[in-house]
């Protein structure tokens, strides 16, 4: 676990590579609306849809950056991840 956490700070603590990450976050968003249709309405659940990725993801590593092990964080890790995908297939609540 230590090397992934090394790497994953290498990779987003270096300006060169964080830039390359948003490259292809962005090629997978183009993909993503791609196969949903292409329209305005495609580009924006794939915005939404890899915006709820990008954000559960980024949850997982500051836990696992505060020293919670895998075993600890995977179960409110799902049930994060569970509610989200609910949210996006019924609307945001507010």
């Amino acid at each position: 676990m230590p090397e992934v956490l090394a790497y994953h700070a290498m990779v987003f603590g270096t300006p060169s590579l964080a830039v390359r990450v948003m490259r292809y976050t962005a090629d997978d968003e183009e993909a993503l609306a791609a196969e949903l249709g292409g329209d305005l309405g495609a580009r924006l659940a794939a915005a939404q849809i890899l915006a709820v990725q990008r954000v559960l993801a980024r949850d997982n590593w500051r836990r696992l950056s505060a020293g919670e092990s895998a075993e600890s964080v995977h179960p409110a890790a799902v049930s994060a991840a569970e509610r989200a995908f609910a949210h996006l297939r019924t609307g945001l609540p507010y």
